[in-house]
């Protein structure tokens, strides 16, 4: 007796239910609306600024998002992408002054864009692990991207100087001098950088070689 062929499964993958499908769509639109009033704003919205811009009741923020890790991994789940797409480097040239000014060019888009979101989450910092473990990430990213530029160029015994750029390039120096001294974003990214500002000639190890 030969076996009869397998039948095709008819069988429908399980889709969501009605209550589930609406839980998502509200969760999306909290998640949403916390992200649109910290960009606008760079600060932490209220219980009700959020449930009045997503249409939704203040129980049912608390409900979706009952702690401040959830609420902060929702909006860096929106922003992540965001950030890496602006943060993609060009394969230096090797030419020093013509990579810190693409560096630097790069440092400005992202630091912009992220600029509302780590002034919101000063108040949160010390009380969330996961905004304290993003920041920490940014940080070694940046300072990574920095090395790329500028190692190549220096002596192995010159890491003052690499400690000097990660400083003067990081996101405290770029929010010094947004919010304390109140130079718009244009101008500071416009700033024409050379290789001697920020690397002595006689510490260049190029031109020693």
């Amino acid at each position: 007796m030969k076996a009869r062929p397998a039948r095709a499964s008819t069988a429908q993958p399980p889709t969501l239910d009605g209550r589930a499908a609406r839980s998502v769509r509200t969760r999306s639109a909290i998640a949403l609306a916390v992200y649109a009033l910290v960009r606008a704003r760079g600060e932490m919205p209220s219980v009700e600024e959020v449930a009045a811009r997503a249409g939704v009741g203040e129980r049912t923020v608390f409900r979706q998002f009952n702690d401040l890790e959830t609420l902060a991994r929702s909006v860096h789940e929106r922003l992540f992408p965001e950030v890496m797409a602006l943060a993609r480097p060009s394969p230096p040239t090797g030419v020093l002054e013509e990579d810190l000014r693409s560096l630097v060019a790069r440092r400005a888009r992202v630091f912009e864009h992220v600029a509302p979101f780590r002034r919101a989450s000063r108040g949160t910092r010390e009380r969330s692990p996961f905004v304290r473990e993003q920041d920490a990430a940014m940080a070694k990213l940046a300072r990574a991207s920095g090395e790329v530029v500028v190692q190549p160029h220096l002596d192995d015994d010159d890491r003052d100087i690499v400690e000097a750029i990660d400083v003067l390039l990081s996101f405290e120096a770029w929010d010094r001098l947004r919010s304390v001294q109140r130079l718009s974003a244009a101008p500071i990214a416009e700033v024409p950088v050379t290789d001697s500002m920020l690397i002595p000639p006689e510490r260049r190890f190029d031109k020693l070689t």
